[in-house]
């Protein structure tokens, strides 16, 4: 430990020479002397001797054995250690409590006085979480003795009354075991007699004490009201008194009036209620600095509270005095009382009992008369602001942020401004009106744009802060501003505004950007820009972000600067955060050219570069806003995804899928899956190497859906390179893909469906669905998907991709479960594929012919059935026999054709008929006889049977069937020879 002028040793060698044989009791005098010196003027004195082993055990020598004056400096010595709340814990461990106590007992003044002083320092910090000192205090009985100290029958000096009082403040809580004790020893006369003492001190620990009694034992109360506490302590709350006196006394008449009508009737009695309301409001008429006001007022409301019946009571009833003709108060101080009571009113205290916040907003507006003094009207805006500006109150009313602005500029306003602003919260409290109407529309924007300039920064604040709630609720101000010049004083308060004002001035503007084009070109050519760039590296965080959303909004072409500017904020030291920068330099990305973005050297390929670099930041902020901000990019710009994709771009990403942030391991993987979309000339992922989607597929694995999900939409990309699809196999990709199947997003069950079909493209369904439940669930699973999917866009592709690659399996590898029989248990999966066929796009129908022609078999009738009653439907195979180039596609169809005529024979030809394709129909199916010799050809003659019947083409009566007839519908796997 250094010790540059000596202090440390010159401690060590004083309390070497307290040894008893090593010097005589004068000495000891001046030793100790000394070193309470050192002790009260320098802390590395006192940690030197708080430090020091011997320090203690000579000490405790000294006050057992010392001379008065020498037990005196240690006594004072103890105190001085004690302001180190390291070397309080110890001072009491070192066994000073009964030599103190003895002390206190002595006959000499300075002795008595210094023990005291001592006792109470080395007990300042209470019991509540020091048990070993709890235990020693009481051990030692401290809180008796103390208490014998304030018989009144001792006439004590006022120093250790008042030290001894404050002694007992610290050691006595709510919830001790020492006052029961008291009671019996008539200890609330003796704190009582302490209230009318001429001695601050104990004046104020007395009234401390008194609160902790009455909060121990509520059957204390009795007793204190009986001592004449009540008018002692509401005599204390007086002006004259000192500050801590008079917020003691107000903690106590808070407890007082907490558990016993009778103190509360005392108190009314006592009339305390004018004395509550002016203790309330002294610290603003008195202009009190430090804690103890806030202490005074908020005992003092609560006291109030507690006798009203609650504080929405006390609300209600200082509203009702304000207006009554006889007032307990002056009117400004009960105003003020309300104010403040507004002011601290929370949650807990409006579970209590209902609160009519709108009745008290009326009242208040009702009081603002002109005639009124500006005290009055002073006092009435400050209860109104206090309303608007409690989180909780203004819950319950509307604008309360509107309304608070205004009331700050009224406050603040020239007369001839102020008028006007008072008349436009009288319209907007009164509930007749919007907010635009009660402003006077573009009347008040053109005030409120004049406040900008010529005002102080408060001002300032609130004329923008409302322009920045009228341009977010109310499209007509966004002209009106414009119209009225407001963009101009805007850009310029981005750069001479205070914090908060540059902060609401680029809402404005984002507000105004976003509205239209048109604003938006004005917002540009007032030069916002670079006013925005400068907020946006000099601002707080909530400056930061106003920024980036106006500059998002505002920037529509990547010019050269702009993108220059925001790689000197993001390689530079300032903003210390580079979030709010890589989201705007994203922005400005999305909207560069294809060219500036893949030519290297262009500033938009640099920005785009340097913010796959930032991917390697040790900031897990910087690298998550970056990984977002290119998954972002490559999501939207795929043209550039083909040029992109290379390992200098795709390593981080990858390196990212470590992260132990998961957040950043989902970024990352959305960045992979956006970049890595397969190019239609290739499935080849070249730059993914070996274990590279190791990462990824742990990240699907993991317990967090929304993570499982990205990292499954990046798998669906990269599963179309076989040997990444290997890989993926080998590590059990399909449990995480049937557990998004099964708890996913309907966005994040199509990117499983792709990535199944990836896998079965390559695969074996054996290989993929290793189990019949794997099988059977993933066939639901991808029925109900198709149920909730729009049939009638491309979405329902992928998933009848995968539903057309297990319908083609005739079994699983080792097994007879035939994946497609799933679908015959259940009927009620056929309607989505059937709706598919109804009013799906071509490609969409040819593949749900290809599926459901697989059950013709097996739900014979139900098939028939839902195909026979549906026109569409039956058009629909029609249409795809006669314009289909697929042969699987068009015996499919008959097959369904066939099923359809079973029960239905009437319905189907008529429908054939009404579409104008019979004849067509009835050709193609002659063509598919003569043109293909296949097995099962009489089954196409079924089908020409059942329309030629119904037309009276007959070609072949040998082959003619009745509606109702027994027959079996072909399946087209036998038809074509199997698959």
């Amino acid at each position: 430990m250094e010790d540059p002028d000596g202090t440390i040793a010159t401690v060590a060698e004083l309390i070497e020479h307290l040894h008893a044989n090593m010097s005589s009791p004068h000495e000891k005098e001046l030793i100790t002397s000394r070193l309470l010196g050192l002790a009260k003027l320098r802390k590395d004195a006192r940690i030197a001797i708080g430090s020091h082993s011997q320090a203690m055990p000579l000490f405790i020598a000294v006050l057992r054995n010392g001379t008065s004056i020498a037990r005196v400096n240690v006594a004072l010595t103890l105190s001085a250690l004690c302001k180190e709340d390291d070397l309080r814990v110890r001072v009491l461990l070192g066994g000073c409590i009964p030599p103190l106590l003895a002390l206190l007992k002595s006959d000499a003044s300075e002795a008595r006085k210094a023990a005291a002083e001592a006792i109470y320092e080395v007990s300042s910090g209470g019991l509540t979480d020091d048990h070993v000192g709890m235990k020693i205090f009481v051990t030692e009985g401290v809180v008796p003795t103390l208490w014998d100290q304030l018989d009144p029958m001792i006439k004590q000096d006022k120093v250790v009354e008042g030290f001894v009082t404050g002694a007992l403040r610290n050691l006595c809580g709510d919830k001790d075991d020492y006052w029961r004790a008291t009671l019996e020893a008539g200890g609330v006369e003796i704190i009582v007699g302490l209230l009318s003492s001429d001695n601050l001190v104990a004046q104020s620990n007395a009234a401390s004490l008194l609160a902790r009694l009455m909060l121990a034992f509520s059957d204390s109360i009795p007793k204190v009201i009986e001592a004449g506490a009540v008018r002692s302590l509401l005599h204390l709350l007086c002006c004259d008194n000192d500050i801590s006196v008079r917020a003691s006394a107000s903690d106590a008449l808070e407890a007082l009036s907490c558990k016993s009508s009778s103190a509360k009737k005392a108190v009314v009695d006592a009339n305390g209620i004018p004395v509550l309301i002016g203790a309330i409001v002294a610290p603003s008429k008195e202009a009190m600095q430090g804690g103890w006001g806030q202490i005074l007022q908020d005992h003092s409301v609560h006291a109030l509270a507690n006798i009203c019946g609650g504080m929405p009571s006390l609300i209600m009833q200082l509203g009702e005095m304000s207006i009554s003709s006889r007032m307990p108060s002056p009117f400004t101080d009960i105003i003020g009382a309300l104010a403040y009571a507004l002011m601290v009113f929370d949650e807990s205290s409006g579970k209590l009992e209902p609160f009519d916040v709108m009745q008290i907003e009326s009242l208040l507006m009702k009081l603002l008369k002109p005639r009124d003094s500006k005290l009055v009207q002073e006092r009435v805006f400050e209860a109104l602001a206090s309303l608007y500006g409690n989180s909780y109150l203004s819950r319950g009313l509307t604008h309360a942020e509107a309304k608070k602005m205004l009331v700050g500029l009224v406050t603040m306003a020239a007369d001839e401004v102020q008028e006007d602003l008072i008349h436009y919260l009288t319209n907007l409290c009164s509930g007749d009106m919007g907010i635009w109407e009660s402003f006077g529309k573009r009347e008040g924007v053109q005030l409120l744009i004049s406040l900008l300039g010529l005002s102080g920064e408060q001002h300032q604040e609130y004329a923008v802060t409302l322009l920045s709630i009228l341009t977010l609720q109310v499209d007509e101000s966004k002209w009106a501003i414009t119209a009225a010049g407001g963009i101009p004083p805007l850009v310029q308060l981005l750069e001479t505004g205070s914090h908060k004002a540059k902060e609401e001035a680029a809402h404005v503007l984002w507000n105004l950007c976003s509205h239209s084009e048109d604003i938006r070109a004005c917002v540009e050519s007032a030069g916002a820009v670079p006013s925005l760039l400068w907020l946006l590296k000099s601002a707080g965080p909530k400056g930061q972000q106003a920024s980036a959303m106006a500059l998002t909004k505002l920037i529509r072409y990547a010019d050269a600067a702009t993108v220059n500017q925001l790689l000197a904020l993001l390689l530079g030291e300032l903003p210390s955060s580079k979030a709010h920068v890589i989201t705007v330099l994203g922005h400005v990305l999305t909207v560069a050219s294809h060219r500036d973005l893949v030519q290297k050297g262009a500033p938009a390929n640099r920005g785009l570069r340097t913010l796959v670099q930032v991917l390697n930041s040790s900031n897990e902020e910087t690298q998550e806003y970056a990984a977002s901000v290119l998954a972002d990019l490559f999501s939207m710009r795929q043209d550039i995804c083909g040029n992109l994709a290379t390992d200098e771009i795709v390593h981080p990403c990858i390196k990212l899928l470590t992260s132990k942030t998961q957040v950043i391991a989902t970024q990352s993987a959305r960045a992979l899956g956006a970049l890595s979309r397969p190019a239609k000339s290739t499935n080849k992922m070249s730059y993914i190497a070996e274990g590279d989607v190791y990462p990824l597929i742990k990240l699907a694995k993991t317990s967090s859906i929304d993570a499982a999900e990205t990292a499954v939409a990046a798998l669906a990309n990269l599963l179309s390179d076989p040997q990444i699809a290997g890989e993926a196999i080998v590590e059990d990709i399909v449990s995480p893909l049937i557990k998004v199947l099964s708890e996913g997003t309907m966005e994040g069950k199509k990117n499983a469906s792709r990535a199944l079909y990836q896998l079965l493209h390559h695969f074996p369904v054996g290989d993929v669905l290793t189990s019949i439940a794997e099988c059977r669930f993933t066939i639901f699973a991808l029925v109900s998907l198709l149920a909730a999917t729009n049939v009638e866009g491309a979405d329902s592709s992928d998933i009848l991709d995968v539903l057309a690659l297990l319908a083609r399996t005739k079994q699983c590898v080792n097994s007879s479960y035939h994946p497609w029989s799933a679908l015959a248990e259940s009927p009620s999966g056929l309607e989505p594929l059937v709706r598919c066929l109804a009013v799906g796009l071509p490609p969409v129908q040819d593949k749900a012919i290809e599926i459901l022609s697989r059950l013709c078999s097996d739900q014979l009738a139900l098939l028939g059935d839902l195909l026979g009653r549906s026109t569409q439907c039956v058009f629909s195979l029609a249409e795809r026999i006669v314009e289909s180039s697929s042969l699987e596609i068009q015996v499919g169809g008959v097959s369904l054709l066939i099923c359809a005529t079973k029960d239905h024979t009437n319905n189907v030809v008529d429908s054939l008929d009404e579409s104008g394709c019979l004849k067509q129909l009835i050709y193609s199916l002659i063509q598919m006889v003569k043109c293909h010799s296949l097995p099962g050809t009489l089954q196409f003659r079924r089908a020409e049977s059942e329309v030629g019947r119904a037309t009276g083409v007959v070609m072949d009566k040998s082959a003619q069937f009745r509606e109702g007839d027994d027959f079996e519908a072909p399946d087209p796997a036998i038809i074509l020879g199997g698959t």
